[in-house]
């Protein structure tokens, strides 16, 4: 054999064997067979070594890659591909439940990117959402709803992460383990993870930055490094500060560090009068610099504490500077409204100004502004009752703004409602300075400001309210509502708007009024002073917003109908609204905010809104009492004697059904219980009735409950007098009272109102009064009656079909009318006497 084939050039054949000794023929053909498959694999591996992942290690990697995306798409606001990722994510979240489970649950950097999210969320402006397409428009929203309700899961995940937000996502011992590897390892080869986890860090610290709550955007600021200060090293050490020639640097103070300074009280301050005045000109001056913003703002408050013991003319003027300042810095860290914290302080303040005003009996004539721009550079009376008012409607509008951007089911809207309560109090102070300086433009306006705030309450909000009052010091429901008499409090505040109000504040304050006398069961005043005082005319030629508030007080008018049990009224209040096209939620400002003929209609709050189904649940009720007994009375009626179409359009469809199944809604319960109805089966329909859920909606509804039971038995009783009219000659009236449980007054008012009215032929036995006789009521004249309006129809038929054959295929004297022939021979003569000629003249002389 050839030593070509003994001999190897490869460096990996260590084995070949060296020198003249010729290996045998199988070992040869092994070992070259190892070579080429050993040369396959590294080919593969590209000079690298495989390395083996754990199932964690999978899990994490994959999260991780989804994660960096949706960061990328969270920067470029693609909502599209962002809520696919976020699905994905949840996804491969639930097949990884198991790896959770060991590690002690969801991981943190899956916790950081849900914050993230919900920050993008919550801070896109209205704005911004104009410029988004159709497409990103639409996974917006739907993101929008789905981050909320997931978030609600994790929530408390949530909230350990805000408190204690780590850089790292790693747990104690790898930490330990990668500090060791890191020490053996190069510089270069710990970069990318330095990296990475200052990429962590800083996306912390976003989320820390953009909270709305004042304590964790604390958190950011403390973890900055003052600027200017240098860290020293450990072999370093700091100068003698207290020897000859050593320089004290400050830093200079900086927004970041606003904090530190409120909390260490590192600013000297100054009580003289001159160094006050000097510094306060230099704090009006400086006014808007964010720099200085929070230095001055904590000067002006230690100033406030001092100055209230030692000079209350001082104490207000700083209040007066303090009270802009807090504006303006609520302004910036809460774009879309006020966050409660600043809102209290600024509420605090201005009560506090009133307070040293009114009661301390502090003059405000020459109160000085520090301001250099300013010519007078003097308060006046007039001129600090209208920094008062201006400082009441911000607070107010900044309320409103909360309300409608703020989830109703969470604690922060709760407290926004305890808030409401302290303004109207400050609103109801204010109202009595202005009757004490008679400024009458001002008293109508505030005094619609509280009749705003506070019309649409009940009594039974009121007595829930003075159950639960536990602080005597703050603002009281009695304070607030005059000894829990809303209805006399709400009218002295409508006489002031009557008195100085212009026309559109009221139109408003009368619709409010009409409203809460409506609530609070005057059902019988609410309706005189809505027919005396409103019409539709006016109404229909003022703005949007004041239609709304018609519509709202057109449903309260109808509840209040429906509680006292007048059916009539209620469906007569609610009919217009329940038959337009337009959706109900739209009619009542309920739906989101959208624009409208120029105008800006906010949506109502959610404490002042009205549930829709308890509405239409009422419209029905009323609707059924009353086109039930409409229908039995005689089935072939033509359609202009209809009462509600809506609720005929409900019975058509589950009439068309072919199998209706066991009533389980609301509707489905109406129908069922009006089919009992038609029959005069009073208790299996209030059966019915009762099992409707939206009852405990209506306040007192039992006694409600019993007033519609009353309503039910009556027109049960006529529903089954038009059923069965032709199946008796005569009934006891007594038979009937026991039958609906009625009292025979009522029995017998029903039947005479009944005859009266002509709905039956009947008569009542003069003896005792004690039998009803039907008259000439029977079937055969029925049958005729039907059978003469069945001969009209077929006729008027004919007559149509004879007129189209003519129209098709020539007149042949089949449909020839009477009234046509005239016509025809009335043109013939007009022709003859057209085409006639004169007599000649000559003839006429002879």
């Amino acid at each position: 054999m050839s030593k070509f084939f003994c001999e190897s050039n490869s460096e990996d054949d260590d084995d070949a064997p060296r020198g003249g000794i010729e290996p045998e023929t199988g070992k040869i053909e092994q070992s070259t067979r190892d070579r080429i498959i050993q040369g396959l694999i590294d080919s593969d591996d590209d000079g690298e070594q495989r390395v083996i992942v754990t199932e964690k290690e999978k899990r994490y990697i994959k999260l991780r890659e989804i994660i960096k995306e949706m960061k990328i798409k969270i920067k470029n606001q693609d909502f599209v591909i962002l809520l696919d990722k976020f699905e994905e994510l949840n996804k491969e979240v639930e097949k990884s439940a198991k790896v959770f489970e060991k590690e002690g649950g969801l991981p943190r950097f899956y916790i950081r990117i849900m914050c993230q999210i919900e920050v993008l969320i919550l801070q896109f402006t209205a704005e911004q959402k104009k410029k988004l397409g159709v497409n990103n428009s639409k996974a917006y929203n739907t993101l929008k709803q789905r981050i909320k309700k997931h978030n609600l899961t994790i929530k408390e995940k949530i909230d350990e992460f805000i408190n204690n937000p780590v850089t790292t996502d790693q747990s104690e011992d790898e930490r330990k383990k990668k500090v060791k590897d890191s020490n053996n390892k190069k510089g270069s080869d710990s970069e990318p993870e330095q990296k990475e986890e200052s990429s962590e860090s800083e996306d912390d610290d976003k989320y820390l930055l953009q909270s709305n709550d004042p304590m964790v955007r604390r958190r950011y600021w403390l973890k900055k490094k003052l600027p200017g200060k240098k860290e020293l090293k450990p072999d370093e050490t700091q100068p003698d500060k207290d020897k000859v020639g050593a320089r004290k640097i400050i830093p200079d103070i900086d927004y970041d560090v606003k904090f530190d300074i409120a909390q260490n009280k590192v600013i000297p301050i100054d009580y003289e009068p001159e160094a006050v005045k000097r510094k306060l000109e230099q704090i009006v001056s400086s006014r808007g610099v964010l720099k200085n913003q929070v230095e001055n703002l904590y000067i002006c408050e230690k100033y406030i504490q001092h100055f209230v013991k030692e000079n209350l003319q001082r104490a207000i003027e700083i209040l007066l500077i303090t009270i802009s300042l807090q504006i303006d810095q609520a302004k910036q860290e809460a774009p879309f409204y006020f966050n409660r914290q600043s809102w209290l302080q600024i509420y605090q303040n201005t009560f506090l100004l009133y307070t040293l005003h009114q009661d301390k009996g502090v003059k405000v004539e020459k109160l000085n502004t520090y301001s250099k721009y300013d010519q007078e550079n003097s308060f006046s009376e007039f001129r600090f009752i209208s920094t008062l008012l201006v400082n009441f409607q911000t607070l107010e509008v900044e309320l409103n703004k909360a309300f409608q951007n703020v989830d109703y089911y969470t604690q922060e809207y709760a407290e926004r409602l305890s808030d409401l309560y302290q303004l109207t109090h400050l609103s109801q102070k204010l109202l009595e300075l202005l009757k004490l300086k008679n400024d009458t433009a001002n008293i109508a306006l505030m005094s619609f400001k509280q009749l705003e705030a506070i019309y649409y309450i009940g009594p039974a909000v009121i007595q829930k309210l003075l159950e639960l009052q536990t602080n005597k010091q703050a603002a009281t429901p009695l304070q607030i509502f005059g000894n829990g008499d809303i209805s006399s409090k709400i009218q002295s505040l409508v006489e002031n708007i009557l008195k100085y109000g212009d026309k559109e504040t009221i139109v408003k304050a009368t619709l409010y009024w009409v409203y809460n006398l409506a609530l609070n069961g005057k059902y019988e005043q609410a309706h005189e002073i809505f027919i005396s005082n409103i019409s539709y005319d006016q109404i229909s030629q003022m703005k949007t917003l004041i239609q709304l508030y018609y519509n709202r007080a057109l449903v309260q008018l109808g509840f209040g109908a429906f509680r006292q049990g007048l059916i009539n009224e209620t469906h007569l209040h609610l009919a217009d609204l329940l038959s337009r096209d337009k959706v109900l939620k739209d009619l009542l400002s309920q739906n989101y905010m959208k624009q409208v003929e120029g105008e800006y209609r906010y949506a109502v709050p959610y404490h002042m809104s009205i549930n829709v189904e308890t509405i239409e649940f009422v419209y029905l009720l009323a609707a059924m009492l009353l086109e039930i007994p409409n229908i039995n009375q005689d089935p072939f009626e033509d359609s202009h004697k209809i009462i509600s179409r809506k609720f005929r359009q409900l019975c058509q469809y589950y009439d068309s059904q072919t199998f209706n199944p066991q009533p389980e809604n609301m509707r489905d319960l109406i129908y069922a219980a009006s089919k009992e109805l038609a029959k005069g089966n009073w208790t299996k329909c209030w059966d019915l009735l009762k099992q409707i859920q939206l009852w405990t909606r209506i306040p007192s509804y039992e006694q409600v409950q019993q007033q519609i039971k009353e309503r039910v038995q009556e027109q049960a009783l006529k529903c089954y007098l038009f059923t069965f009219k032709n199946a008796f000659s005569n009934i006891s009236i007594e038979y009937l009272k026991e039958r609906f449980q009625l009292s025979e007054q009522v029995t017998k008012t029903i039947i005479y109102k009944m005859i009266y009215y002509g709905e039956i032929k009947a008569i009542i036995d003069n003896q005792d009064q004690s039998f009803l006789i039907f008259v000439n009521d029977d079937i055969s004249n029925q049958t005729k009656r039907l059978a003469s309006v069945l001969i009209e129809k077929l006729n008027l038929q004919c007559k149509n079909n004879e007129k189209l054959m003519d129209s098709k295929i020539g007149s042949f004297g089949i449909a020839v009318d009477k009234e046509s022939v005239d016509q025809v021979n009335k043109q013939k003569k007009k022709n003859v006497t057209k085409n006639k000629k004169p007599p000649n003249a000559t003839t006429k002389r002879k």
